[in-house]
């Protein structure tokens, strides 16, 4: 019986080092890499291309700081603040580091996936934005960006509608940005 005692004292005390690591592990913050923050970015009828800034206090490239993302954690491309006076009623598909000169094609290795306007608020003076985002793994692709060294100082984000969106439709986002989590 005192075996069993101790054998599950032990138990119990793996299953709380183990835990411990994992809640560790998860309340380490998100860290910025790249963001769009400066200015929102105005959608239209043909591709806009936005290039991300090093976040605020870093001065290494995107390139050195993709080479020291730790195991286990992700590169994720995060798209929030949608607004638009009206739906443009197109989705949007969106491109990491596409070069330039090469058409955007939903099938090949840049396209990280696509954003709808379904739902967001009216943009304008005054306009709360959409508190949603979308968020994109984006780590396999800037890990093989970073081996080609086809990845420099910045990413370019192009964003290109899948059809012609309404005349009228003003979608802006408010910010697109590279968090490390």
């Amino acid at each position: 019986m005192r075996t069993n005692y101790r054998f599950s004292l032990l138990v119990i005390a793996g299953v709380a080092a183990m835990t411990t690591g994992v809640n560790a592990m998860a309340t380490e913050s998100p860290e910025m890499l790249a963001t769009s923050a400066s200015k929102p970015v105005a959608l239209g009828a043909g591709p806009v291309a936005v290039t991300l800034a090093p976040a605020p206090g870093s001065a290494a490239s995107l390139s050195a700081r993709v080479a020291t993302v730790r195991q286990g954690r992700k590169v994720y491309l995060v798209v929030k603040g949608l607004g638009t006076n009206e739906q443009p009623e197109v989705i949007y598909q969106v491109y990491l580091a596409l070069p330039p000169g090469v058409a955007p094609k939903p099938d090949g290795p840049h396209y990280v996936g696509s954003l709808n306007f379904f739902n967001a608020p009216k943009s304008g003076s005054g306009a709360a934005r959409d508190s949603r985002f979308y968020s994109f793994d984006v780590t396999d692709l800037l890990k093989t960006l970073q081996s080609n060294k086809s990845l420099g100082d910045a990413a370019t984000v192009t964003i290109v509608p899948a059809d012609k969106p309404r005349d009228s439709a003003k979608p802006m986002i408010g910010e697109i940005a590279l968090v490390e989590q």
